[in-house]
């Protein structure tokens, strides 16, 4: 589970901001809270804030940092995908820093590094394991680039494990050391890898698409039980959505690859051969919503464009949604209403934070403008939190938990004070007009 994420001088982040998912000592809606190690985690927190105060920017920092540990750069040399804070000279030419703190198996990880879109600065990963009296990081390693003699320092702990020399000749300028270890096998570097890539997943509105919950469907074809089961989970959500839909039929048609004419598909001779087999894989997938019309409980076949926006924004998170309640994964989502009626966001949010979930783990962090979701009967005062923009134009980022003059009472309508103002991150209008009209 995701304890907190530090963000430092990365687009509209100047200063370091920390988003905590551990739990203040207010003791309402427990069934919100879960425990992991000695701390008590919030299983959901949301977002709120004027347009333009770095709400997505959040997100886009861990989407960036999870891309730069992942996928890396293809070649050397090549610029990493870093935006520094443009609006100070101060910031423009200096590393952003990002920082994870996280439980994953049997210790919770302390990871972070700094980069410019030419090279890593710095690196460090500790781990604390789980069930010690004392709370003491174990070191195992540290990176540091120093600009005076243009080289990297290098500290290694006893706990890191392995061939270190040569992981740390493979981790060149714009390669992190962590990637480089899960790339060589490095069994305690894989499993801090693996948190990223398995266990966070990240859906901004530029993303949106319904592969995710495609390749969940189409990923169990090997296992007959895991496909069923899939299937039927999916189905129930959508029926219970109240869309009309009975069930979903996903199934790939038939077509060999010389037959590619046929679908109007041309290539650009810069496409690598894989990104080809990818699309080429992905028009093979039909999807079909199925209607039953009663009384004669006849099948009415619909494509997806035929659906409403609603009913494709659903299905594109259905998948996603199962995948965290059923692996235990931290789900990020921008703008979670788009397309949806408040009651169906608020059924997401309360799935996610339902205390009948068997598995572990489930969290949600979500950017939206949708004020009704602000109900002191659904979240607690520390999972909601705002951003807003100091006199500097740098993104500043609090929970309503942080207030202590202005702090709501017990049962408060949140909605109402934070409309009218009190907690601020709301945009400060100026009325229009058409001068001279």
């Amino acid at each position: 589970m995701l304890v907190e994420f530090r963000i430092k001088n990365f687009r509209s982040f100047r200063d370091e901001q920390v988003l905590s998912l551990v739990a203040s000592n207010d003791t309402v809606l427990e069934e919100n809270c879960a425990t992991e190690g000695k701390l008590r985690l919030l299983k959901a927190v949301g977002i709120y804030g004027p347009n333009a105060s770095g709400k997505s920017n959040l997100l886009r920092a861990l989407s960036t940092m999870k891309q730069i540990i992942i996928e890396g750069p293809a070649k050397p040399g090549e610029k990493l995908p870093v935006t520094a804070f443009k609006l100070s000279h101060k910031y423009s030419k200096k590393p952003s820093s990002f920082e994870v703190t996280f439980y994953h198996g049997k210790f919770r990880y302390q990871y972070g590094f700094t980069a410019t879109s030419e090279q890593i600065h710095d690196e460090w990963l500790y781990a604390y394991p789980m069930g010690r009296l004392r709370d003491i990081p174990q070191t195992l390693f540290e990176r540091k680039f120093n600009r005076k003699t243009g080289k990297t320092d290098w500290k290694f702990g006893s706990y890191l494990k392995g061939e270190k020399e040569k992981l740390k000749n493979r981790a060149k300028n714009n390669v992190l050391f962590l990637s480089a270890g899960a790339q060589w096998n490095n069994e305690q570097l894989t499993r801090v890898y693996e948190w990223f890539s398995e266990k966070i997943l990240i859906i901004l509105p530029s993303e949106r698409s319904p592969v995710l919950t495609i390749d969940m469907l189409m990923s169990a074809e090997e296992d007959e039980e895991r496909k069923k089961l899939s299937y039927k989970y999916i189905n129930i959500m959508m029926r219970r959505a109240d869309f009309g839909i009975h069930r979903i039929n996903i199934e790939k048609e038939k077509f060999a690859p010389e037959e590619v004419n046929l679908k109007k598909v041309e290539f650009s001779p810069t496409v690598p051969e894989q990104a080809r087999n990818k699309i080429l894989e992905a028009l093979r997938i039909k999807v079909e919503f199925i209607h039953r019309v009663e009384p004669a409980l006849r099948d009415v076949h619909f494509t997806p464009l035929e659906e409403s926006d609603g009913t494709r924004r659903f299905f594109e998170l259905a998948g996603p949604w199962l995948l965290a309640v059923t692996k235990g994964i931290t789900l990020l989502v921008d703008e979670i209403e788009t397309s949806l009626h408040p009651h169906l966001v608020r059924e997401l949010i309360q799935f996610i934070q339902s205390p009948k979930l068997k598995r572990k783990g489930a969290q949600l962090i979500f950017v939206t403008h949708d004020t009704t979701l602000l109900d002191p009967e659904l979240f607690r005062r520390d999972q909601i939190w705002f951003t807003e923009k100091d006199k500097g134009a740098g993104t500043q980022l609090h929970s309503m938990s942080d207030y202590k003059e202005r702090k709501p009472r017990k049962g408060e309508a949140m909605q109402k004070g934070y409309l009218a103002g009190r907690y601020g991150a709301i945009p400060i209008l100026e009325a229009f007009s058409i001068p001279n009209g």
